[in-house]
């Protein structure tokens, strides 16, 4: 199977020079510029109207209600491609200490960011994304990609210890989201 080159995603580490340019800019240097790429701007004709598919995981739970959801699910699914998911189930407390803990994480001076900065040829850590035909263009923000699931590719190097709470809050946010994906997955194979 070939590869288009113009949906490869690379990486690249921040660099102190690319931090200053995010501070306090009002005006977007031309390495983060994309005009080509944005358009006009208009999602939906004036003569248009779509709303997001919302999908209700506590009807897909409930016996009684459960075949009209997932009916539900797999016409967004195949319509749409994403959906909203409401009564998901996880737990606010973990879903908020992970919140909390990547803006802690953001917020540190970028030589402790750059502790678990994208290692040369890889995707996951700390950085920058370049992507499509603009690869010369970089994101005007700052990304951390990690794997969590246990396989060969997770890289306990690259979960931050800074904050020192990071780490935990992260295993306990991926339990509950794995959890929640392969409820849902069986829900979106039922439709198949």
């Amino acid at each position: 199977m070939e590869i288009d080159a113009d949906l490869v995603v690379t990486r690249a580490e921040i660099t102190d020079a690319a931090a200053a340019t995010f501070a306090d800019s009002t005006v977007i240097p031309d390495r983060y510029a994309r005009p080509d790429e944005v358009g006009d701007g208009v999602v939906v004709g004036d003569d248009e109207s779509h709303e997001l598919p919302l999908v209700d995981m506590a009807r897909l739970l409930d016996s009684e209600s459960s075949e009209a959801e997932t009916a539900k699910l797999g016409s967004a699914c195949r319509d749409w491609g994403f959906f909203q998911l409401t009564n998901h189930g996880l737990d606010e407390s973990v879903v908020q200490e992970m919140k909390n803990n990547a803006m802690q994480f953001f917020r540190l001076p970028l030589e402790k960011k750059n502790a678990v900065g994208i290692r040369a040829g890889g995707l996951r850590g700390f950085g920058h994304h370049f992507s499509g035909p603009s690869r010369d263009k970089l994101d005007w923000a700052e990304s951390l990609i990690l794997t969590t699931q246990e396989n060969e590719q997770a890289n306990m190097e690259l979960w931050p210890a800074d904050p020192p709470t990071f780490r935990d809050a992260l295993e306990k946010y991926s339990l509950q989201m794995s959890g929640l994906a392969r409820r849902l997955v069986g829900f979106m194979a039922s439709d198949l």
